[in-house]
């Protein structure tokens, strides 16, 4: 049997699984397109708050990999969800630590943004990782943290893969606010079930869902609270080694999303050690 043939809606990690930096991962082009060509429907979720869910659309066209804006699920479009859903935003202001998609994304939902100095009176706060953060930013965030704002943040990953290797995430940023402010942020990135909430309300059905990713500690943990198969992909984070070591088991493990197609893939849970199928692991 192929593990493909076990599922019919896949939530896909984009870094790491579907391509690292500009570059597909290997095979990622030919399975995306045979899934959607066996009927697979495709949910593609991302930490990564810098761009829009129309961003990563085109991103993914360059590569050749057919995803529309609807089939995107970013973790800043559901932070500004989530807050729309639980709090009056008539006449409120956010400032937003992140970059021009996080701050229109926020914009959208009715909340105005504050700048500056003007940063410490906000209503909210919401962090996204971005390259040009500062110390004027971690200023006015925990200023306003420490005079009442309402404290969120998009995700907690620490890292994430780039060509040069794994560089600093929002989760990076996130702590040195929280160690500045003294609170904890309200984070809806996996493995947070906001992001799957936001998931769920795509999907038809979650039945005969899996959350394809390639950290143990956010795609792997964020299936498994919301009752959905995890294969974990070896294209990213996640290194073989590290799986006999972790508490976190995925469901199922793969070299690259190529595996989902061939017969007699590497589908074992990895507990079950299987020399042929899992040459690199230890005993």
């Amino acid at each position: 049997m192929k593990l493909v043939d076990l599922f019919d809606h896949f939530l896909i990690d984009l870094d790491g699984v579907v391509y690292v930096g500009d570059k597909p991962t290997v095979g990622a082009e030919e399975t995306l397109k045979a899934l959607r060509q066996f009927g697979k429907r495709l949910i593609f979720l991302t930490n990564d708050p810098r761009g829009s869910s129309r961003d990563y659309s085109e991103k993914l066209k360059k590569m050749n990999i057919q995803a529309g804006p609807d089939d995107v699920i970013t973790s800043g479009m559901a932070i500004a969800h989530y807050i729309k859903e639980h709090y009056q935003l008539n006449q409120k202001k956010a400032y937003v630590v992140g970059s021009p998609a996080l701050k229109e994304e926020i914009e959208q939902i009715g909340i105005k943004l504050s700048q500056g100095e003007d940063g410490r009176k906000a209503d909210f706060v919401i962090v996204g990782g971005h390259s040009e953060f500062h110390y004027e930013e971690l200023k006015y965030a925990t200023l306003a943290i420490r005079n009442g704002a309402h404290f969120f943040a998009t995700n907690r990953d620490p890292v994430f893969p780039a060509p040069e290797g794994l560089v600093p995430g929002t989760g990076a940023i996130l702590a040195s606010i929280e160690v500045a402010s003294g609170k904890k942020a309200i984070t809806a990135g996996k493995p947070e079930p906001i992001m799957f909430e936001v998931a769920k309300k795509v999907l038809s059905s979650q039945e005969r869902t899996a959350i394809i990713g390639d950290r143990l500690d956010t795609d792997i943990v964020g299936g498994k609270r919301v009752g959905i198969k995890t294969i974990l992909v070896l294209s990213g984070s996640t290194k073989q080694d590290e799986i006999p070591k972790s508490e976190i088991k995925p469901d199922y493990v793969i070299n690259d999303l190529r595996d989902l197609l061939k017969e007699q893939a590497p589908i074992t849970k990895p507990q079950v050690s299987n020399k042929s199928e899992t040459p690199n692991s230890k005993p």
